[in-house]
């Protein structure tokens, strides 16, 4: 199959050379009608077959620039059908449908380990209220217990980091992510992170942001 460009080369030749052997008739009809016909007589006949070749070979080179051109348009587009086949399949369903499972789990794992954290204050704090260890508690109303551990405050009531306040601080800073592109663009800082001491983590962790164009 010719390419195109090499299509293209090969009508500029052909009409190179239609255009030299026009340009050799149209002198010799000129001698003819001078009357210097006697020699120009004779080669006017050649010079007529080299023509009718030279328009044969133009039409023939446009005809496969034509083909070739009709054949890059094929390829590009069984390539973009190929292209788009692979990449949505690859965002399938099945591949969204994996990746929610994943997340739905990764979301439950926050949930469990915040209120299995949550669970474990009350259960030392009762401990430490047991074994008499009132030099670690801070506060005592009811049910109501802050004590401390290694200079760490913990609250029976509200710790802040039990399994709804966690997913609560990751939406939170969700939310701050998705405007630092935009306040970027624009030329302003981040957004500040919410005060929740999650939200203040995770910012705290998370990479640098980079305006559009920039290396990370």
């Amino acid at each position: 199959m010719t390419d195109t460009t090499e299509a293209q080369r090969e009508l500029l030749d052909a009409q190179r050379e239609r255009t030299e052997v026009d340009e050799l008739i149209a002198g010799l009809e000129d001698q003819v009608r001078a009357g210097e016909a006697e020699e120009a007589e004779r080669d006017l006949g050649e010079k007529y077959s080299l023509q009718r070749l030279a328009l044969l070979r133009q039409e023939a080179a446009e005809r496969r620039v034509k083909e070739a051109e009709l054949a890059a348009v094929e390829e590009r587009r069984n390539a973009a059908l190929s292209a788009a086949g692979a990449e949505l399949e690859s965002l399938s369903p099945h591949v969204l449908a994996v990746a929610c499972e994943e997340a739905m789990q990764a979301i439950e794992k926050v949930q469990r380990l915040g209120d299995a954290r949550q669970a474990a204050i009350k259960r030392h704090a009762q401990t430490f209220l047991d074994l008499g260890l009132r030099d670690r508690i801070r506060h005592q109303d009811a049910s109501w217990v802050v004590f401390e551990v290694d200079g760490v405050r913990f609250d029976t009531r509200q710790d802040a980091l039990d399994g709804r306040a966690l997913l609560g601080a990751i939406d939170m800073e969700r939310a701050r992510r998705a405007q630092i592109p935009g306040r970027l663009a624009k030329g302003f800082t981040p957004p500040e992170p919410a005060p929740h001491p999650m939200a203040q983590l995770l910012a705290a962790n998370a990479p640098v942001p980079v305006e559009d164009g920039e290396a990370a």
